[in-house]
């Protein structure tokens, strides 16, 4: 009777494998060269940035982080003089492709700081994002806090991501 069980669950595992149904585990997301401006006592928000890439077509659709309050996906755009920024529901992330969140464009905001950041700090980020068949992947971040006058990462490394 188990023997049964466990070759019924083996099929069952083959066959998922073959048609592609294991989920995002094969379409691993990674996150490279994350980092957060610091901030000055009595600032309330902040900015970050990474690259994203995945082997097959996913959205990123929600981030955490435990300094914050929220944390929302914004885009920039220059109109004439006139800086304009939205919030994004979601930001897609192409199958192979690399989207930067970077300084003038998409990019993360930290609202509602629950204290300073201050250069040499880590902050801790959930990722999640969500395949074409609605598969949910969460993937944990830390990102170096910069100075503020910082303008790019201090070294160029990948975040380790952890999939839960």
């Amino acid at each position: 009777m188990i023997r049964g069980r466990l070759a019924t669950w083996a099929r069952m595992l083959v066959a998922m494998a073959a048609t592609g149904s294991a989920g995002l585990a094969a379409a691993q997301v990674t996150v490279a060269d994350a980092w957060v401006r610091g901030t000055v006592e009595g600032q309330t928000a902040t900015v970050a940035y990474m690259t994203l890439r995945s082997g097959s077509a996913v959205r990123l659709v929600e981030v955490t982080s435990p300094v914050a309050a929220r944390c929302s996906l914004h885009e920039m755009t220059m109109s004439g003089n006139l800086m304009r920024m939205r919030t994004l529901e979601a930001l897609p992330i192409p199958a192979g492709a690399a989207v930067a969140l970077q300084e003038g464009h998409d990019h993360l905001m930290l609202e509602g700081l629950k204290h300073p950041l201050k250069a040499g700090d880590t902050v801790r980020f959930t990722l999640t994002f969500v395949d074409a068949a609605g598969r949910r992947q969460a993937v944990d971040v830390q990102a170096p806090v910069r100075p503020l006058a910082a303008t790019g990462p201090a070294e160029s490394h990948p975040a380790m991501p952890m999939t839960r």
